[in-house]
């Protein structure tokens, strides 16, 4: 009997031992898979953006309020002049016709009453009513709309960029913030420009359909460069602040749920549920204030295997 009660023993051993062999492969093979990846370590500044073109500093325009045809300029560009100087005559009679054409005569930017008071108005020349150097002029013999430029006048030989901000974002902009300037003239090269001028006053502009409110801020090269021209259009970046190192997520590990985004983390062998607080977005990813670190392994598709107890990996990148 105690032979026997032995020899059970030792099967008993046996089949437990086989038992704990298998049970983890079987384990093992039903688990989910899952990929992981870790944080992403980048250097990062807050920047304002915004887009408007170059003009020279105390550029003004000399416009009519009335439809017109010039004959011909008195000046040239590089001519300096003076308030009450001679700019260009007018073809009256093709300047009659042209507001003729226009047909109503609310349309002009006149108190005119009608239309032959209308075509009495037309002057016979241009003057300035600022002193500068011009520096362009429509083309002879063209229609110039009411209120379109004549000729430019600029009182100093600096250019800069007057770019549009969102009221969303113009309290970040103070004077002196550095800025990158992109043209798209010349889109593989980058200019860098100080914040010289915030305008005291909002203005609203069509952003294609939409009608947003913005502030105009200048923006002046911190170098002269003869590849910049007046008119030439242009993408501003003001940065807000030093570069900082930050912590990047790509979205495919960003999950969330009733109680905020999160991510899981790979701990014991398992997906442990850790929530999250997001900053700035990317293309590739949001950056994440708290919740993860550079050194947490981080599982792809979040949502399939929150809180699993146990997850095979199938890949790991960095």
């Amino acid at each position: 009997m105690k032979k026997l009660t032995v020899i059970l023993s030792a099967a008993s051993i046996a089949a437990a031992v086989s038992v704990s062999v298998i049970v983890p492969r079987a384990v093992e093979s039903s688990a989910p898979a899952a990929q992981t990846l870790r944080a992403e370590v980048r250097e990062y500044r807050e920047t304002v953006n915004g887009s408007g073109s170059f003009a020279y500093l105390g550029q003004r325009e000399i416009t009519s309020s009335l439809p017109l045809v010039i004959e011909k300029f008195s000046v040239k560009v590089g001519d300096e002049v003076a308030v009450g100087d001679e700019i260009a005559t007018v073809d009256r009679k093709s300047s009659a016709a042209l507001i003729e054409s226009l047909g109503q005569v609310r349309m002009l930017a006149i108190p005119a009453s009608n239309l032959e008071t209308a075509i009495a108005m037309i002057p016979e020349k241009i003057t300035g009513d600022c002193a500068g150097r011009v520096i362009s002029t429509a083309p002879s013999g063209t229609a110039i709309q009411s209120g379109s430029s004549i000729a430019s006048v600029s009182q100093s030989g600096e250019l800069s960029v007057t770019a549009a901000i969102s009221e969303l974002d113009i309290a970040k902009v103070s004077m002196g913030q550095k800025a990158l300037i992109t043209l798209a003239a010349y889109p593989d090269e980058t200019f860098y420009g100080t914040v010289t001028d915030i305008a005291q006053t909002a203005r609203d502009q069509y952003s294609g359909a939409v009608l947003e409110t913005v502030v105009d801020v200048t923006v002046t090269p911190d170098a002269p460069d003869e590849r910049l021209k007046s008119g030439l259009s242009a993408d501003v970046e003001i940065a807000l602040e030093d570069p900082r190192e930050i912590c990047v997520v790509p979205y495919s590990a960003i999950g969330q749920d009733d109680d905020g985004e999160y991510v899981c983390v790979y701990e014991n062998g398992g997906s442990v549920r850790r929530s999250i607080a997001t900053g700035a977005e990317f293309a590739d990813g949001a950056e994440v204030i708290s919740g993860v670190t550079p050194n947490d392994v981080i599982f792809k598709e979040p949502d399939k295997i929150v809180n699993k107890s146990y997850i095979r990996i199938e890949e790991q990148s960095e």
